[in-house]
C-alpha cells in the first residue's frame, strides 16, 4: 500500500462508484478495480460491498477511510513544512554579505543564519549543528561535512567620491583571524597607519567617506561608491562545509 492507493481508496469511498472514480482519477475502471482488490488483499479484509447501484463501505472500509484521510492530511502538512524549512547556516558578516551580493546561495528569507566573528566560527561549529558552515579558517576534525575550498577576489579600495587619501590610513577588522586583516598587516607591516574597526560595515563606511583604504571584496565596486586604490588583485580563500 502506498499514498496513491490511499488517494484512490478515498475517491472510491466518497463517490461510491468505481466508474465515477475512474473518470475522476483518469484510470481505466479495470485498473481501478484491480488496485482496490490488491488493497483489500493487503489489508486482509473486505472494504466495500458491491450493490446494483454502486458500492457501500464495510465497517473496515469506514475505519480505513478515516485513517487514509488523516494520513494524507498529515503528509500534506509535512510536505509544506519541508518546503518552507530553510537551512541553518553559520557564517561571518563579511562572507554573508559576499554571498548575498555575489554567490546568492543563501536565502535570507528562509534560512536560519547565525553570524559569528571569524575567530569564533570553529568553536561554534562543534557546539551546535548547522546545515552549512562558511569559514575563512580551515576547520580541522569537523565530522560529517564535505569541505569545499573557495576563493573570492579582493582589491585595496578607496572612496570613488573623494581624492585618493594622502595619509594612506588602512582599515582592518579587529578580529585577528580575519584574512583581510592578515594580508593587510603582512603587506604594510612598515606602516603605523593601521586602524582597527569592529565590523565589516564600519570599514566600508569609513572607506566610502574618504577616510582611508581597506582590502575588500571586489563585488563592492558594484554596490558601493568605491574604486580600486591599486590594480593588484588579491585572492582570499574560504571554506564551505555542508
Amino acid at each position: 500500500m502506498n499514498f496513491n492507493d490511499l488517494n484512490i481508496f478515498i475517491n472510491i469511498y466518497e463517490t461510491g462508484s468505481l466508474n465515477q472514480s475512474a473518470v475522476n482519477l483518469g484510470y481505466a475502471q479495470s485498473n481501478l478495480t484491480a488496485r482496490l482488490k490488491n488493497l483489500e488483499s493487503e489489508m486482509c479484509t473486505r472494504l466495500f460491498i458491491r450493490k446494483y447501484n454502486g458500492i457501500v463501505p464495510t465497517r473496515s472500509g469506514d475505519k480505513l477511510y478515516h485513517f487514509a484521510k488523516e494520513t494524507l492530511q498529515n503528509l500534506e502538512i509535512t510536505q509544506k513544512e519541508l518546503i518552507s524549512q530553510g537551512k541553518s547556516i553559520l557564517i561571518s558578516e563579511l562572507l554573508l554579505n559576499y554571498d548575498l551580493n555575489q554567490e546568492q546561495v543563501i536565502d535570507i528569507a528562509r534560512d536560519s543564519v547565525t553570524i559569528k566573528k571569524t575567530k569564533d566560527i570553529p568553536i561554534e561549529s562543534v557546539r551546535n549543528h548547522y546545515d552549512a558552515i562558511y569559514s575563512f579558517q580551515k576547520i580541522v576534525n569537523l565530522r560529517g561535512y564535505k569541505e569545499d575550498k573557495k576563493v573570492l577576489e579582493a582589491f585595496y579600495l578607496s572612496s570613488a567620491s573623494h581624492d585618493y587619501p594622502d595619509n594612506h590610513q588602512f582599515f582592518v577588522n579587529c578580529d585577528k583571524n580575519c584574512p583581510f586583516r592578515q594580508k593587510t598587516l603582512k603587506e604594510f607591516s612598515d606602516t603605523k597607519n593601521i586602524i582597527e574597526l569592529d565590523s565589516f560595515e564600519n570599514i566600508i563606511n569609513y572607506v566610502e567617506s574618504g577616510k582611508g583604504v581597506a582590502l575588500l571584496p571586489e563585488y563592492l565596486l558594484k554596490t558601493k561608491k568605491l574604486q580600486k586604490w591599486d590594480e593588484v588583485k588579491r585572492e582570499v580563500s574560504y571554506y564551505l562545509y555542508e
